[in-house]
């Protein structure tokens, strides 16, 4: 009996349905395409990661939004490509977006550089782009039309769903596996993109950190040079020889460009154009093995007590030691300065061989300076 109620009832609402109404569900049921949509999520998956990577290099606070945003993107494309009502269509759009939040999340673009945002919130951001797919991606009937889609779709199944472009063991597997290739493709694109960015931001850091360091160093023309007091100039002088500029304190020191010839441009300024012994004794240890000695001659005459230690020693270079000792006593026992002593003292306990095997290095020492 309640078989032929049934019967009944689904006879009854053919027959109110019109055959306008049922041409028109029936266009829309033939013009399913699971295949396509399949495809164009595939493809279409790629652009929507890439946005989401550009979105997240331009702002990362924008990155946990995506979560649902890419699935209302998802969600038009299988709408727009498959222009399906069936299930499977829902199901698609939903797998594909799962897929694309996987490869953000394998990217590290789910959360933004240093950003705390709670689980819930990610899980509520996912569950609202999981829903904007299924729901966007499968087209509804028209309520004027749901008596016709009723007879062509419940009564038995319509045609259009046993074709194999709208089969979802077909359909679907193709997306998955679409969606896995496109996007393993891309993320390899994107590292290489990560990998060149990072080496051109190492790049224009390592510009920029060698620009500051070349700023460091001074102009040594004379024009430069005559608006420097003689210290300053002379700590540039140092700086450039030992590739270390020292504080005012000597106690500090930062990396500096390395220049013999400016150190030697300095010392020369100093010598020449302000009469400065202590800068042509310098200078004589750096050209020793050229012309050296008589300028270190010349700065002894003028009274620098470094190069009168040289001097003194120069006769134990030169067979004289007992001289050589004797005058290092005297001087030693003549100057006040502290660094001088300590050099003398050094000279006699090392031996006129040592030393005078390092006279013919040049050398610039700090204590020269102080």
């Amino acid at each position: 009996m309640s078989k032929i109620i049934e019967l009944n009832d689904i006879w009854n609402t053919a027959v109110q349905v019109n055959q306008q109404e049922i041409d028109a569900v029936e266009a829309k049921l033939n013009g399913q395409h699971g295949l396509k949509a399949a495809l164009a999520v595939a493809f279409w998956s790629v652009p929507i990661l890439v946005l989401w990577y550009w979105l997240y290099l331009y702002d990362d606070r924008f990155a946990p939004v995506m979560l649902a945003l890419s699935g209302a993107a998802i969600g038009i494309v299988v709408r727009f490509y498959g222009r399906g009502y069936q299930l499977s269509f829902a199901v698609m759009a939903f797998l594909a977006h799962l897929v694309v939040v996987v490869a953000a999340f394998m990217f590290g673009l789910s959360l933004g550089e240093g950003q705390s945002v709670r689980a819930f919130i990610i899980v509520g951001l996912y569950g609202a782009g999981a829903w904007s797919a299924a729901y966007i991606g499968r087209l509804t009937i028209p309520f004027e039309q749901h008596r016709a889609f009723y007879v062509l779709t419940e009564e038995t199944p319509h045609n259009s769903s046993r074709r194999l472009r709208n089969r979802w063991f077909i359909t679907t597997p193709l997306a998955l596996l679409g969606c896995c290739l496109t996007l393993t493709a891309c993320l390899i694109v994107l590292t290489g993109f990560e990998v060149f960015r990072a080496s051109q931001s190492h790049h224009e850091s390592r510009m920029a950190e060698r620009e500051a360091f070349e700023t460091r160093a001074i102009d040594v023309t004379s024009a430069h040079l005559d608006t420097l007091p003689t210290d300053e100039a002379m700590r540039h002088a140092f700086a450039y020889f030992a590739g270390r500029l020292a504080n005012k304190s000597g106690h500090r020191y930062t990396r500096y460009p390395k220049s013999d010839y400016k150190a030697k441009r300095v010392l020369t300024y100093l010598s020449e154009e302000r009469g400065n012994v202590r800068a042509k004794f310098i200078l004589g240890r750096l050209t020793y093995n050229e012309n050296g000695l008589s300028l270190i001659q010349q700065a002894a005459d003028e009274g620098d007590i470094y190069a009168k230690i040289h001097v003194a020693s120069e006769f134990g270079c030169y067979g004289e030691p007992d001289k050589a000792i004797q005058l290092l006593n005297m001087l030693a026992k003549t100057t006040n300065d502290k660094s001088a002593q300590d050099e003398i003292y050094s000279v006699l306990s090392v031996g006129f061989e040592q030393i005078c095997a390092e006279y013919r290095i040049p050398d610039f020492a700090q204590m020269y300076i102080r």
